[in-house]
């Protein structure tokens, strides 16, 4: 069991770090458009790959962040719908609903690093002014996704050894951030 603590705590770790990763790519994404902006205004002059660059950071701002938002059950959940049903029933419901994530998580992982795999083999790149190399743009895609199976699992074990014990649902989210 120590084993496994370890390895989840270096999984959060990892997630940490693809958090800050993200949050480093927003910043940096905020100065290049407000130097753009204000270059254009000065100078009457725009770097036309820079909004290319902006689209594909964006795609790597949000795959960089799904996995920690979801470890804090930032996602959006029926909490409405599950507050009129028995606590029980919501920690099965959340297992249930975990354990469809962690399917369809496994099941986009292989076809996003199918594609990616094919990209690189290919030599595929994007007609765009850049010309640049698909796969590292679409890399961080089955990263994410593997993340995000992880995650599923952990948050599947969790409810099912609150259903188990017949905790109540509450208590998955404070056995989550105590690991």
């Amino acid at each position: 069991m120590n084993g496994l603590r370890k390895a989840g705590r270096a999984f959060d770790k990892i997630m940490d770090v693809m958090l800050l990763l993200a949050g480093a790519v927003v910043i940096i994404d905020t100065i290049l458009v407000a130097q753009d902006v204000i270059i254009r205004k000065v100078a009457n002059f725009t770097w036309s790959p820079l909004y290319e660059i902006l689209t594909y950071s964006l795609v790597w701002m949000t795959f960089l962040g799904t996995a920690a938002i979801y470890k804090d059950n930032g996602h959006v959940k029926l909490d409405s719908f599950l507050g009129m049903l028995p606590k029980r029933t919501q920690t099965l419901i959340n297992f249930l609903t975990s354990c469809a994530v962690a399917l369809l998580c496994i099941f986009m992982t292989f076809l996003t690093a199918r594609l990616t795999i094919n990209d690189y083999i290919n030599g595929f790149t994007l007609s765009t002014i850049l010309n640049p190399p698909k796969w590292p743009i679409e890399i961080i895609i089955p990263i994410s996704f593997i993340m995000l199976f992880i995650q599923a699992i952990r948050h599947a074990l969790n409810y099912f050894g609150l259903y188990r014990h017949g905790e109540p649902a509450e208590t998955a989210d404070a056995a989550e951030l105590s690991e």
